[in-house]
């Protein structure tokens, strides 16, 4: 932490090719992204060799803890927003201090997982549909998650703030160290090893905690004394409630917006545990699969809103729109192949996690209605997380819970169970939510009110003077 240490300067991103800015920022990202993804998958491949049964537990577990790492993902993105603000306009004290923010609200958000992990986990499997057979391992793996929650907390918090400062090669070294170190201690604590006792679901549990503890340590490490765009230092390491709130204000709407596509999430799966357990393991493999690519979309999206946001906050607001086109285009490219490939090796793709026939039959069918949808949920994803770069994160929130919690409900529900289409009819109703969702966000999009709320946002800050010099 001395004096002496040199900040970095990234100016590549408001100035220069939006296109070489876009490409330096989402293929880091994009990798990062499909890295912490890999965490899940890594799991669900190895906890496959146990059984369908295991592969429900985990399933269910996996998409309760999603809400707990979108909402952090949704508040640090509050942070993110000041973050590319503030360095946009070169106050970078001001960023650095955002920083620390972010590391007391995760801190006051792990107080509250852990009385969850104590006494929650097996209300809320049962609130959502978990079955008997299912509920031991899924609960066990739920408390020892919740309860080491401060990873999960930190590990995103730090990465998306370094994200923010236009920093996306550190965060995804640190990512690929954590994935390597998941896969090498996954079978270790699944299956047992010398004097590792056989753990089963609760071992991949343990594996991630581990890899996450020594990602956060690592992220910690650079902060302190690398060559970084922000600096941990004694000036900043004071609570500001006022730009606690100004990262609340910012980031609720979008940890809203993420919370409502988890609660989605978790009431189709309601709808389908009444399939039973092999719909349940084939729904949790294809959720899995769809993840993968919603989280590379993320990781564009994330450029996008880096980009979005430093150029606005440099007062730069036609090439703040540009970028968020270009960053669509470009994903299109990668997601209208790669929905073909679904669509055709369906049964495949889905087998290679589990080998149940009725799991693959039920698991190929739904992948191949998600790969209909796919170039809709890039519109949702790219633009979304875009013009949460620009403070306005109030809109997405709002698209999400007409479409994605009261629309895609309601025709899941009317279509397999009402009209008895079954399992097909779930799979329409994700179809109609997604295409919906699409459209209206590039409608928004276009129209530019995405503008008009950041310069609302920026006369607030600079009237609050959140960070007093």
């Amino acid at each position: 932490m001395s004096n002496q240490r040199t900040r970095k300067i990234n100016g590549g991103i408001t100035e220069g090719s939006i296109s070489s800015s876009i490409w330096k920022l989402a293929i880091p990202m994009m990798i990062g992204a499909l890295l912490q993804n890999l965490f899940a998958l890594a799991d669900l491949f190895f906890v496959g060799k146990l059984g369908h049964i295991e592969v429900a537990a985990l399933s269910v577990s996996d998409i309760i803890l999603g809400v707990i790492i979108m909402v952090a993902m949704g508040i640090s993105s509050g942070a993110t927003v000041l973050i590319s603000h503030f360095v946009g306009k070169k106050e970078y004290v001001n960023a650095d201090s955002v920083l620390f923010q972010t590391v007391v609200i995760s801190v006051v958000s792990t107080i509250i997982m852990v009385f969850i992990g104590l006494f929650g986990t097996t209300w809320l499997l049962r609130l959502f549909g978990a079955t008997t057979s299912i509920i031991p391992a899924a609960s066990e793996y739920l408390r020892i998650s919740f309860i080491c929650s401060i990873f999960i907390f930190l590990f995103i918090g730090l990465s998306q703030a370094l994200r923010g400062s236009g920093d996306a090669v550190v965060p995804l070294k640190v990512l690929v160290f954590a994935n390597l170190l998941n896969i090498a201690l996954d079978p270790l604590f699944i299956f047992g090893w010398g004097f590792i006792p056989r753990m089963e679901v609760a071992g991949s549990a343990v594996a991630t905690v581990i890899s996450e503890c020594v990602g956060v340590c690592m992220l910690l490490w650079h902060l302190f004394y690398g060559h970084s765009t922000l600096h941990f230092k004694k000036s900043i390491l004071k609570i500001n409630i006022t730009l606690i709130a100004r990262i609340f204000k910012i980031g609720i709407f979008a940890s809203i917006e993420i919370f409502l596509r988890q609660i989605s999430l978790l009431l189709l799966l309601h709808l389908v545990a009444s399939f039973g357990e092999t719909c349940i393991a084939a729904f949790g493999i294809v959720t899995h699969i769809r993840m993968a690519i919603m989280m590379l979309g993320l990781g564009m999206g994330i450029a996008c809103s880096v980009i979005i946001g430093q150029n606005m906050g440099a007062g730069h607001p036609d090439r703040a729109e540009e970028a968020g086109k270009k960053t669509l285009l470009y994903y299109e490219y990668i997601v209208i192949p790669t929905a073909i490939l679904f669509f055709i090796f369906a049964k495949s793709i889905v087998g290679a996690f589990n080998s149940h026939p009725e799991v693959v039959k039920i698991g190929s069918s739904f992948l191949r209605y998600i790969a209909v949808t796919l170039p809709f949920l890039a519109s949702a994803l790219i633009l979304g997380r875009g013009i949460t770069g620009a403070g306005d994160t109030i809109a997405p929130a709002v698209m999400t819970g007409i479409f994605q919690l009261g629309f895609r409900i309601f025709v899941a529900y009317l279509m397999a169970i009402v009209i008895k289409f079954g399992t097909n009819g779930l799979w329409i109703g994700i179809n109609v939510s997604d295409i919906c969702q699409g459209i209206t966000m590039l409608w928004y999009f276009k129209q530019g009110y995405w503008k008009k709320r950041y310069y609302k946002q920026r006369s607030v800050i600079d009237q609050e003077n959140v960070v007093p010099a």
